[in-house]
């Protein structure tokens, strides 16, 4: 990907659309430095006045989940299989918001509600494997949605559901963007 420029401002959808292969992902993974340590990005990334690119991995550490968050492309291969889905997300809120463990018990469970997932209660001790792909995608989604990011990247968030889940899932990322005024990339 070679003289790439977008903006994206609080409350603001951008969608970055391209062929197999055209860097989409690449571009993605780079906002938050996913990528292999010999890839070369070169630039300015920058994110409230601050350039990502010139941070640490400790610093960009602090920033990842926090202040930008990312729903991958495929939530089987992100979340971890021995794992229960609610520990997983937990993890991440104790982590970063530094709750309890029953503080971050209640607050996924509300999360679970807030993406629409039956019977919040019993999910947080399920494993992915007993989730069907759209359930799976929306605990990827609360676990983005956790901490209040203020830009979620979401990297063909619906691409192994099917068209009415697909439908329900872009309709759910809409919607929460708009009650927190957060940017969103596409």
């Amino acid at each position: 990907v070679k003289n790439i420029s977008f903006s994206v401002e609080p409350g603001q959808m951008l969608a970055i659309v391209g062929e197999s292969g055209s860097g989409k992902s690449v571009t993605a993974l780079s906002l938050l430095q996913l990528l292999p340590k010999e890839t070369n990005i070169s630039g300015n990334i920058n994110f409230n006045n601050e350039n990502l690119l010139q941070l640490s991995s400790k610093e960009i550490n602090t920033i990842r989940g926090k202040n930008i968050s990312m729903i991958f492309q495929e939530p089987m291969t992100s979340l971890n299989p021995v794992f229960t889905c609610g520990y997983q997300v937990m993890e991440s809120l104790q982590l970063h918001e530094k709750l309890s463990s029953a503080e971050a018990k209640q607050q996924t469970i509300e999360l679970f509600e807030k993406v629409k997932l039956p019977s919040p209660k019993d999910i947080i001790n399920r494993y992915p494997h007993e989730l069907s792909g759209g359930q799976k995608q929306r605990v990827m989604i609360a676990m983005a949605m956790s901490c209040h990011p203020a830009l979620l990247i979401a990297d063909e968030p619906t691409t192994a559901l099917d068209v009415t889940v697909q439908k329900t899932i872009l309709e759910l990322i809409k919607e929460l963007q708009q009650q927190n005024n957060m940017a969103v990339i596409l």
